[in-house]
């Protein structure tokens, strides 16, 4: 099966169904794997400054929940969010949430309904989430690419 099939088949069902399959799979998102890690890597000195890239940095305190890191070269401090479309985020608790309803392609109004938030704070996060897998697919193609006809009008 093909990944476009199992989407479709996935779409068939229903919501509640779909609901009960997210939840047998407990499917663990990207992002959180990458925000794990990258706070791994600066408690462990093995992370850089963002801002100047400095390895030389230690912690400073904590910032509404997330450790809080100052570089002793250019002075500046930093989570492990900096530099990311989660940072200047006040409800980070709720970006799992989004991003599961985000993937079952539900309308921002309904977002908002099931997480509480404001209509513009569910806009404001689909084109930053949008924005960031923008900057990461932006890279250029590389390999083959063939085409069965071509069409000149």
């Amino acid at each position: 099966m093909t990944k476009e099939e199992i989407r479709a088949a996935i779409f068939d069902l229903s919501e509640e169904e779909r609901h009960s399959l997210l939840a047998e799979f407990s499917v663990d998102l990207v992002v959180d794997d990458i925000n794990f890690s990258r706070k791994e890597l600066l408690d462990n000195k093995q992370g850089c400054c963002p801002h100047c890239q400095s390895t030389n940095y230690r912690k400073h305190g904590m910032d509404k929940g997330s450790q809080r890191y100052k570089c002793k070269d250019c002075g500046r401090t930093f989570t492990e969010f900096t530099g990311t479309w989660m940072a200047h985020l006040h409800r980070k608790d709720l970006v799992e949430d989004y991003l599961k309803l985000m993937e079952e392609e539900l309308s921002l109004d309904k977002i908002k309904n099931r997480l509480k938030i404001n209509k513009k704070t569910a806009f404001d996060w689909r084109h930053k989430i949008l924005s960031a897998c923008k900057q990461q697919s932006s890279d250029s193609f590389n390999g083959i690419t063939e085409s069965d006809e071509t069409f000149i009008t």
